[in-house]
């Protein structure tokens, strides 16, 4: 009886095993079918996203259309022949709009029309005075040669003394200005009053000096405008004052005091334009020249520049 019973019993067992390994498997391939579902789910929605972004990006390796004119400009240039052509030389000739570039000699003291008016720079103009104007000087169709040379310098050779030089003749009312010895440009001057011609000799005797002189020194005047100092008296000076200390002649004296060669001689300004433009000549001594010209001449000649007056 008991063998019987615990043979029923294994049965049971045994039933309740394969039972629960059924249940085990189920539950496992529930597990499997959930996973490749949720996966399924996940490449459909990647697939979605990539679907709706590859139109985006077939837009954006599309090229951009071009205008015609940029279509024009965008046309291949013929490739190149290997052996390089000759370099045509630079004409001489300035083109009609040609204007000098900011930062070289030329822009400085460029003629109006080529650079900018004193109004769209009212310090440049308060400091330096109004640039010239196309009316006051030739316009840069038609340039001097010194002109010509100075627009088109592009390195400091602009800033060297020896480049420039100065020739006044007091008969003629003539200053010229020379740029690597050629002409430049001529402006109108005036002299000292004295009414007896030759060079100056003593201070006060109301002459302009005659001789070769040097600038030495630029400053702005509250009378003149600007001034550039000349290294009057200079040594040939000081000889012919000595010259007057002879023997046959007694040194010039005023008051009682000896009266030596004079200073202060330059050029400058002037706060009379009409006797300028009259040809009167009504200095002490010095060169008189228009306002927009000494300025003008304070911005082109360095200190240095050699100055030759002739009578």
């Amino acid at each position: 009886m008991c063998i019987i019973i615990d043979a029923a019993c294994g049965i049971f067992q045994n039933e309740d095993c394969k039972h629960n390994a059924a249940a085990e498997n189920d539950l496992r391939v529930n597990r499997i079918a959930k996973w490749a579902g949720a996966r399924t789910s996940a490449i459909a929605i990647v697939a979605a996203i990539l679907s709706a972004m590859l139109p985006a990006f077939a837009a954006a390796r599309q090229p951009t259309p071009l205008w015609p004119s940029q279509a024009a400009s965008a046309t291949p240039a013929p490739a190149s022949s290997p052996i390089p052509a000759p370099a045509a030389e630079a004409s001489a000739a300035i083109p009609p709009g040609w204007a000098p570039q900011p930062g070289t000699a030329a822009f400085a003291a460029a003629p109006a029309a080529a650079t900018s008016s004193p109004a769209a720079n009212p310090s440049s103009a308060a400091c330096c005075g109004a640039a010239p104007t196309a009316d006051h000087h030739s316009s840069a169709a038609a340039l001097s040669d010194g002109e010509r040379d100075y627009y088109h310098t592009r390195d400091g050779s602009y800033l060297d003394p020896g480049n420039w030089a100065v020739m006044v003749f007091k008969s003629r009312h003539d200053l010229s200005v020379y740029y690597k010895g050629r002409m430049f440009r001529a402006y109108h001057a005036v002299f000292g009053r004295s009414r007896e011609h030759g060079t100056k000799l003593y201070e006060g005797d109301r002459r302009t000096p005659e001789g070769v002189y040097l600038i030495s020194g630029k400053h702005l005047s509250a009378r003149w405008h600007w001034f550039l100092t000349l290294d009057y008296p200079n040594a040939i000076d000081r000889l012919r004052y000595a010259a007057l200390r002879t023997d046959d002649m007694d040194p010039p004296a005023r008051d009682g005091r000896v009266i030596r060669e004079g200073g202060s001689i330059g050029i400058h300004g002037t706060d009379v334009p009409l006797l300028n433009s009259g040809d009167v000549n009504w200095t002490t001594g010095c060169i008189s020249l228009d306002n927009r010209d000494i300025a003008e001449l304070h911005r082109l000649l360095p200190i240095g520049t050699v100055v030759i007056i002739n009578p």
